[in-house]
C-alpha cells in the first residue's frame, strides 16, 4: 500500500512539473518580430464600381495572376500587436473596360493594411490573429486598344483606391523559428484616385479624377511565417 501510494505521488509530482513547464512560455514575452512570405498562385479579387469617365473602368474586376506578400508583425504582448501587411500581385485576368481584343502589358498592382493586431488565441502551436486598419489598393495596366482606322491607341491607367481593411489568420508553431500560416484579407475601399495617359499617333494626353466610390478586395494566402 505505501508502494502504491509513494507511486501515486511521484506520478502527480511529474505530471504538475510537465504541467508548469508546458504553461511557463505562455508568461514569456512573445517574438518581437514576425516575418510572414507567401509566394503562389492565389485566389485573388477585386472589382471596383466608377462611373463612366471614357478613359477610364466603368467596372473593372482584377483577379492576380501571381502574388508576392510580405507581412511584417510586430508584437507588444502576446494579446496585441502592429502589422505591415503587404502584397505585389500581376494580373492574369481583368473584366470590365477591356474588349477581347486588347493587348495588355505591365498588368500590375499591389495591397498594403496597416493597424492593429488582435490574438484571439495565443497558444504555443496555435495562434489566431485579428487585425484591422487602413487598407491601400494600386493598379496599374498598359493597354493597347485597336483602332476602327489607323494603327490604335496606347492607353496607362493608373488606379489607387484607400478604405478599411481586416483580416482573419490562424498560425501553426511547430518551433521557436518557423511556422505556417493561412488568412483571409476583406477590405472595402470608398476614395479613389486615378489617372489615365493617351498616346495618340505620338501626342500624349493625361486625364485625371477624384471620386468617392465603392470598391472590395478579397485575399486568402497561405505562407511561412519566420519569428524573431
Amino acid at each position: 500500500m505505501k508502494k502504491i501510494i509513494a507511486l501515486a505521488a511521484l506520478v502527480f509530482a511529474a505530471g504538475l512539473a510537465f504541467a508548469q513547464e508546458d504553461a511557463a512560455p505562455a508568461e514569456e514575452k512573445p517574438e518581437k518580430f514576425d516575418l510572414e512570405v507567401t509566394v503562389g498562385f492565389p485566389i485573388h479579387w477585386t472589382n471596383a464600381d466608377h462611373r463612366d469617365s471614357g478613359l477610364f473602368y466603368e467596372d473593372k474586376t482584377v483577379t492576380a495572376n501571381t502574388a508576392l506578400g510580405l507581412s511584417l508583425l510586430f508584437n507588444f504582448t502576446r494579446k496585441l500587436g502592429f502589422t505591415l501587411d503587404t502584397d505585389f500581385f500581376f494580373g492574369g485576368k481583368i473584366m470590365g473596360f477591356a474588349s477581347n481584343n486588347s493587348n495588355y502589358n505591365s498588368l500590375f498592382g499591389a495591397n498594403v493594411l496597416l493597424g492593429p493586431v488582435i490574438y484571439l488565441y495565443n497558444g504555443n502551436f496555435l495562434r489566431i490573429p485579428l487585425a484591422f486598419g487602413a487598407h491601400l489598393y494600386y493598379f496599374s495596366d498598359d493597354l493597347w486598344e485597336p483602332a476602327i482606322a489607323g494603327d490604335g491607341d496606347w492607353i496607362k491607367r493608373q488606379d489607387l483606391q484607400i478604405g478599411p481593411g481586416a483580416y482573419l489568420g490562424i498560425q501553426f508553431h511547430f518551433n521557436k523559428n518557423i511556422y505556417i500560416f493561412s488568412r483571409t484579407s476583406v477590405a472595402v475601399d470608398v476614395f479613389r484616385w486615378y489617372k489615365a495617359n493617351t498616346t495618340i499617333a505620338g501626342s500624349s494626353n493625361s486625364d485625371t479624377d477624384i471620386e468617392f466610390a465603392f470598391g472590395w478586395t478579397v485575399t486568402p494566402v497561405i505562407g511561412i511565417g519566420v519569428k524573431f
